[in-house]
């Protein structure tokens, strides 16, 4: 009779683990269409971007489309007259321009573009469940697949990073950092080397994207050589393996996204030669070690080699571009840093939020504890398991740590920690097997609900920015800028925050938007708005500008005001009359639109 109520105890286990994962999968991303339908139908029914990386993307996009060279990174209408050669590559693009290219066999070229900006997140959604089971799976069992996605789901990225309408690379970047760790974490069984070649793959693809990740990815490419340091020669094949796919794809997505004619040049805020050369060293050293195994049998041996390896990879890093070693925006003009960087909402340190306790807590809290629960399970498990939730943990804690800095790692590494919450799920599903099954159930349900983001915003009805720019600025809205579209194609000195929109809802060139390397034309709309009108006049007039744009509400307005009272963009929002400027009447708009009057 025991045996047979342990069998039945077993059953909802048994179950969960051989439901197929679509049957959580599809509820998951119905339940996001359903949440986020409003932004949905405002991108759908009027082509609004909800952030300016995503109008930047349509505007790079779109140029490909129309027959921009594949390495021509220049967006020609930002800073003229030259524009501005971007630190984006194609590789967001790429997915993008297919999807335009297919949704436009049969829909008009502006509504194919809205398709594709609705679908792309979606799919991309989709990919980071899967992506979450199989990372779940390999951490835990097969039951902590469904937790996974339900936590995930919890964490509401379809409010942040995957909303309808975003098709920046912030969402690819999340997915190929899960399915690095999956697959790094699934490479170091011994019997399972070409998986730890597979992680090289994702891993050199989010380079070429963007750096962002490189914080995460220490944690990666240190694992397969601390596991050559505690096991020595029967771990060489994993490492040799490992530096032989990081030789093959870091090259190859090196060559892809890198013109030929830029092969030498190091950039700190891009994939370029100063990465591409560290990479190399390091996985050539690495597979020096992996050959040298049998003669490195002691350990003070094998942490000399490992510290050879390590010298030479920072020293060709050093060697290349040193200053690149600390802030990859070091050559971002420190004016711009504190009037434009600064008031960033995503770019803004954690402790910028102590004045919303709601929002501080549920962002924070659900990843400490999910590094909580991999350090838990970790102390609780042995061998290779243990081993893979100490690398959990550790990129848990990175991600933290550099969410201190920029909140915006928190959409990074909440889904790692959604992972480690769910094997944590799996564990204590296991230590309730006695329980009865309903209640079983829905205790860790409304345990998972608790701990989620989603869940703790809605406990503490945060109504900070769990939701980022959910409350549209009417200087963003599509609707404002259709008098502005219907101008003469003009040169425009508008806030930096406006830029991106300029560009994607109208024909018109503008100097300044929220990109670091547009330091000269960002810094000639900063200098001209803070410069009493007199002498904003010469500066503008000096840089061939032809159209004053000014919008009240903007998110550098106030800081441009406050820093100059006498300055420009003070009377403007004053509404003073300048006889320098002829204001440009527009029917239905928040824009102040000035022409330059000809010069006396």
């Amino acid at each position: 009779m025991s045996a047979l109520a342990g069998e039945a105890a077993e059953l909802p286990a048994r179950a969960c683990r051989e439901i197929p994962l679509l049957a959580a999968i599809v509820p998951a991303l119905a339940g996001a269409a359903l949440l986020t339908l409003p932004r949905a139908r405002a991108v759908w029914s009027a082509g609004e971007f909800y952030d300016s990386d995503d109008a930047m993307r349509a505007v790079q996009l779109r140029d490909l489309l129309a027959g921009q060279a594949w390495f021509d990174m220049t967006a020609r209408r930002l800073d003229p007259p030259d524009g501005l050669f971007m630190h984006w590559s194609r590789v967001v693009d790429t997915p993008l321009a297919a999807l335009d290219l297919l949704f436009g066999l049969f829909l008009a070229p502006e509504m194919a573009e809205r398709v594709t900006r609705l679908a792309f997140p979606f799919l991309c959604l989709a990919l980071l469940f899967a992506l979450a089971a199989f990372t779940a799976r390999v951490f835990a069992d097969r039951s902590a697949r469904m937790f996974a996605v339900w936590l995930v789901f919890l964490s509401a990225p379809m409010f942040v990073q995957f909303t309808p309408g975003r098709i920046d690379h912030h969402a690819p970047q999340i997915l190929l950092l899960m399915a690095t760790f999956g697959l790094v974490a699934f490479g170091l069984h011994p019997k399972r080397p070409l998986a730890l070649a597979a992680a090289a793959a994702p891993l050199a693809l989010s380079l070429a994207i963007s750096l962002e990740n490189i914080p995460f990815f220490i944690v990666a490419l240190a694992t397969p050589a601390i596991l050559f340091l505690v096991e020595g020669k029967t771990a060489a094949r994993r490492l040799l393996s490992f530096a032989l796919g990081l030789l093959i794809f870091a090259p190859l997505t090196f060559a892809a996204t890198v013109a030929p004619s830029r092969y030498g040049l190091s950039a700190c805020d891009a994939y370029s030669a100063v990465h591409i050369r560290a990479v190399l060293v390091g996985a050539l050293g690495f597979a020096a070690l992996a050959a040298a195994a049998p003669r490195l049998e002691t350990l003070p041996r094998r942490i000399v080699g490992l510290g050879l390896v390590g010298a030479a990879a920072l020293g060709a890093f050093l060697a290349s571009a040193p200053h690149c070693l600390g802030d990859p925006l070091v050559a971002l003009d420190p004016l711009l840093r504190d009037l434009w960087l600064s008031h960033v909402t995503e770019a803004k340190p954690l402790k910028a939020f102590v004045s919303d306790p709601a929002l501080l807590v549920s962002t924070a809290a659900p990843v400490l504890l999910g590094l909580v629960a991999a350090l838990a399970l970790a102390w609780r498990e042995r061998g290779l398991a243990r081993g893979r939730w100490a690398i959990l943990a550790a990129a848990i804690l990175i991600g933290f740590t550099a969410a201190l800095w920029q909140i915006r790692v928190f959409s990074s590494v909440t889904p790692l920690a959604m992972v480690a919450l769910a094997g944590a799920a799996a564990a204590l599903s296991a230590r309730l097997a006695h329980v009865m099954p309903l209640l079983r159930w829905l205790t860790i349900g409304l345990l998972c609900v608790f701990v989620s983001p989603m869940g703790l915003a809605l406990a503490l009805q945060s109504d900070g920015e769990a939701a980022p720019r959910e409350t549209r600025r009417a200087c963003l809205e599509a609707s404002a800028f259709s008098g502005l579209a219907a101008l003469p194609p003009a040169r425009i000195v508008a806030p930096v925050d406006m830029g991106a929109h300029i560009l994607a809802f109208t024909p018109h060139h503008v100097f300044a938007a929220p990109y670091h390397r547009d330091n000269r034309g960002n810094r000639l709309a900063v200098d001209a708005f803070l410069a009493e009108p007199a002498a904003a006049e010469r500066l503008l007039r000096a840089a061939g500008a032809e159209l004053l744009l000014w919008c009240d509400g903007g998110e550098t307005g106030d800081a441009l005001i406050e820093r100059a009272p006498q300055g420009l963009a003070a009377a403007l929002a004053r509404g003073e009359s300048l006889p320098f400027l002829e204001k440009i009447p527009l029917e239905r708009s928040p824009f102040h639109v000035f022409a330059l009057r000809p010069a006396q």
